[in-house]
């Protein structure tokens, strides 16, 4: 079997796992992005509420906002953690990916390398023939010259 024949198989299977490699980052980054929407929407909200301008006509009142001014930051926090690690993982994903396509790279490469020397042996066999053909004809034609000035020589 030929070289470039034997690869194929190896880069159709690196050609898979650099798609499903980058299907994961595609996955991971639209995660990400929720969670970098939730967080916009968590910091608009508190700072919205931290701004509104309330009446507050008690202690109470002014203590529950303020616990729940706490906890609102509380929320920005866990989702900004969140996202970090999100990001983290969308990171790895992009590692990932270009190392797989780094490999799939090298095996094309290589499989164009066996390709082109094939290409240099089929040409020069291919050359050969035609010398041979050419050569033959070429005998051929002498032959039958000699035999033509036979032929006249005789008459």
């Amino acid at each position: 079997m030929i070289q470039s024949k034997r690869i194929d198989p190896l880069l159709k299977r690196a050609q898979e796992h650099e798609d499903a490699v980058a299907r994961d980052l595609a996955e991971r980054q639209n995660v990400l992005d929720t969670h970098l929407s939730r967080l916009d929407e968590l910091r608009r909200y508190a700072e919205e509420y931290a701004n509104a301008q309330m009446a507050a006509t008690s202690p109470a009142q002014l203590l529950n906002r303020r616990a729940f001014l706490d906890r609102l930051d509380s929320a920005v926090e866990q989702q900004q953690q969140t996202v970090n690690g999100n990001l983290e993982k969308v990171e790895a994903e992009r590692a990932r990916l270009i190392l797989a396509s780094r490999d799939k790279a090298v095996l094309e490469q290589l499989a164009a390398s066996y390709r082109a020397q094939e290409k240099v042996v089929t040409d020069r066999r291919d050359q050969r023939e035609m010398d041979d053909i050419g050569a033959r004809r070429a005998r051929l034609a002498q032959t039958e010259d000699q035999d033509d000035g036979e032929q006249g020589g005789r008459s």
